[in-house]
């Protein structure tokens, strides 16, 4: 069906912009066209990106974590990041907060909605969400491939953005976040055992027929080891998209719980950490509206 098959509301002059974008969501949501000053408002695509490695050390909760704060500082409250390392899980670590709740509670809660998810989110300084994963790595165990793809979704309805980090590997609870992404950033350091093991991870979802977007993230793509970003490009079969150099900025950043692309912006680092910004919200986006706010 398109716009003009669809019932439509007109939206009020008068109503501030920030208004005007939720009651389109909420209206979108249900089916109905919005139209403001005559023209139709765009139909929201969510984006749910899953960041995965099948080996630990690659850099994922950075790259996460960075993404995630980067597209709250252009979107503040239209962001979510997830944090399905579910036992060992340090994405709020890196994000210096200290989560009153967690997913593992969610997943123990007797009906999960829209409404339910946004109550165990942290609210992060610059705007964005953060689900936790668990206090104690025994919860974990409550959480199931099932509670992924009900609450991603959910988060989704709220959100333009929802960045989930994932632990080392492909277990069911990974590939449930995968099944239901829009897009997967690929992370890759820049070694022999790291690329072997990410070509294997892209060949098993080329097996299950993974319809997601895929990105390529290179770590550490200046290290000099006797390979070049070139020969991980012809490995994997993707261009990279984003080429992360080697610098002491990102462990000082996950020590210190400010992402790299708050604590040194202009550094090489959070330049190409931009660039991986930009291919999911263009700079014009931020101003569009100011998100949702608990």
């Amino acid at each position: 069906m398109d716009d003009d098959d669809m019932p439509t509301v007109l939206i009020s002059n008068d109503m501030s912009p920030e208004l005007a974008v939720d009651v389109s969501i909420a209206l979108q949501a249900m089916g109905v066209a919005v139209r403001v000053n005559g023209s139709v408002v765009p139909l929201r695509q969510p984006k749910i990106i899953t960041v995965i490695s099948p080996k630990g050390g690659s850099g994922k909760t950075a790259v996460a974590s960075n993404l995630a704060v980067a597209l709250a500082q252009r979107c503040p409250g239209r962001v979510v990041a997830v944090d399905l390392d579910l036992q060992f899980g340090d994405l709020a670590t890196a994000l210096s907060l200290t989560p009153e709740y967690t997913l593992a509670q969610l997943s123990r809660t007797a009906q999960i909605d829209a409404t339910t998810v946004k109550l165990f989110l942290t609210l992060h300084e610059t705007g964005l969400f953060v689900l936790a994963a668990a206090n104690d790595p025994a919860e974990a165990d409550s959480i199931t491939p099932a509670h992924i793809s009900s609450i991603l979704p959910l988060l989704a309805k709220t959100f333009d953005f929802v960045i989930v980090d994932t632990p080392a590997g492909l277990d069911e609870r990974t590939l449930a976040a995968i099944e239901r992404a829009t897009d997967l950033l690929l992370v890759s350091s820049l070694d022999v055992t790291s690329i072997r093991s990410l070509k294997k991870a892209i060949d098993a979802l080329d097996h299950l027929g993974i319809p997601a977007a895929r990105h390529f993230v290179l770590n550490r793509a200046d290290a000099k080891v006797g390979l070049d970003p070139s020969d991980a490009e012809k490995a994997i079969g993707m261009k990279i998209a984003c080429a992360i150099p080697s610098t002491r900025a990102i462990p000082l950043s996950l020590n210190l719980g400010k992402p790299v692309v708050v604590s040194e912006p202009r550094s090489p680092v959070a330049r190409q950490l931009q660039q991986l910004v930009q291919l999911f919200a263009p700079a014009v986006v931020q101003q569009q509206r100011k998100g949702w706010r608990r």
